[in-house]
């Protein structure tokens, strides 16, 4: 093998199997390593993807409320819809605290009762409807399809479909999130982890003997785990197809490149943390710091959007946010590469400064 590999790219090749092989002689390293975070993935995408199917319509109709007694019908005998018909107390003091619903209500009186029984209300007063829960696409299905029974008495019924749509599924913008998380955990657990097992067993000492040069195993420990990740992530591809029907309309070789470039920058995160660690105690907890923040922040589960307009700015250069805005454009928006170089940058720059960082900062064992 070493006949045909350049001299110069000799050193990160065996760097790289010095970081692989140990993967696939411990099986329990590949169950924890490899196949854990697969299935992990799997669940939380089937946990967030969510369900299409409406839910059961509680409507509470006040006494003020006088609805077309055709439309009250179907309400009634309608399988979806449990029809509530207030009283004349309870609608007096129903509105009473609905006074001003701008603003935040403290529930009292036949809206506590009901809350206590409904986990989501429709009210149904002079024409108005108030609504409790806090899922707006289960409010506006709700509504809709309360809509749609009053507009069958006419004769001419509203229907609706929901429009399937390639890359604009709540499914597929979730998935390129999990599949950053996944990266991210690897790069910032296992890595530095590592790390800290190599420094405690004296090989960066053994190093030192070696014609290796630091910047070398820099980037063989980066390259190792890029390899580790491919396969990763083909498995979490291939089984997204077929259970989710992800099948991302970008071109290929463009989200190849922000994979790649994303992960070794997440994954020199992870070298860094790992620099100058010497228990894996210490490690961990640098991780978790900086795991549990990249994961709210970046926009896994919601977009940095909702954030507050300074605090949004400051969220947009994190290298994970970078890396999955990048991912989501070309993966679901088929955006080119020119398009994702504003993220492309902050993921390079990013890079240099994590490895400069490290080759400066790491424990070498000198002083062991």
């Amino acid at each position: 093998m070493s006949h045909t590999i350049s001299p110069k790219l000799y050193p990160f090749w065996q760097l790289m199997l010095l970081n692989v092989r140990p993967f696939f002689r411990e099986p329990a390293a590949m169950l924890w390593t490899f196949a854990l975070p697969v299935l992990i993935a799997l669940l939380m995408v089937k946990a967030f993807s969510g369900s299409t199917q409406l839910q059961e319509i509680n409507v509470a109709v006040t006494y003020n409320e006088a609805p077309d007694k055709r439309w009250r019908e179907l309400m009634r005998d309608d399988l979806q819809v449990n029809l509530i018909t207030l009283s004349q107390e309870q609608t007096e003091q129903l509105l009473a605290s609905l006074a001003d619903a701008q603003q935040e209500i403290q529930p009292s009186g036949p809206l506590q009762n009901l809350l206590a029984q409904y986990d989501s209300l429709l009210i149904l007063n002079q024409g108005q409807i108030y609504t409790t829960g806090d899922s707006d696409q289960f409010n506006d299905k709700a509504i809709n399809y309360l809509m749609q029974l009053k507009s069958g008495l006419s004769g001419n019924p509203l229907s609706s479909q929901q429009l399937s749509i390639v890359g604009y599924r709540y499914v597929d913008w979730l998935i390129p999130g999990i599949i950053v998380l996944q990266i991210l955990g690897l790069a910032l657990f296992s890595i530095s982890n590592g790390l800290v097992s190599d420094r405690q067993q004296g090989f960066f000492k053994r190093l030192k003997l070696s014609p290796f040069k630091k910047s070398d195993y820099i980037m063989g420990v980066v390259l190792a785990r890029l390899f580790l990740l491919s396969f990763q992530l083909l498995l979490l591809l291939a089984i997204f197809y077929f259970m989710f029907d992800f099948k991302p309309p970008g071109n290929w070789a463009n989200i190849a490149v922000v994979l790649f470039c994303g992960s070794a920058c997440l994954c020199l995160l992870g070298v860094l943390i790992g620099a100058r660690s010497t228990r894996v105690e210490v490690s961990t907890g640098i991780a978790n710091m900086l795991y549990f923040p990249l994961m709210f922040l970046s926009g896994i589960y919601f977009q940095t959007s909702y954030f507050p307009d300074v605090f949004e700015a400051f969220v947009q250069w994190l290298p994970s946010t970078a890396f999955l805005d990048a991912f989501r454009l070309v993966a679901n928006e088929a955006a080119g590469l020119q398009q994702v170089a504003p993220q492309l940058t902050i993921l390079a720059g990013t890079s240099v400064v994590l490895f400069i960082a490290i080759y400066l900062s790491f424990d070498w064992g000198d002083n062991g």
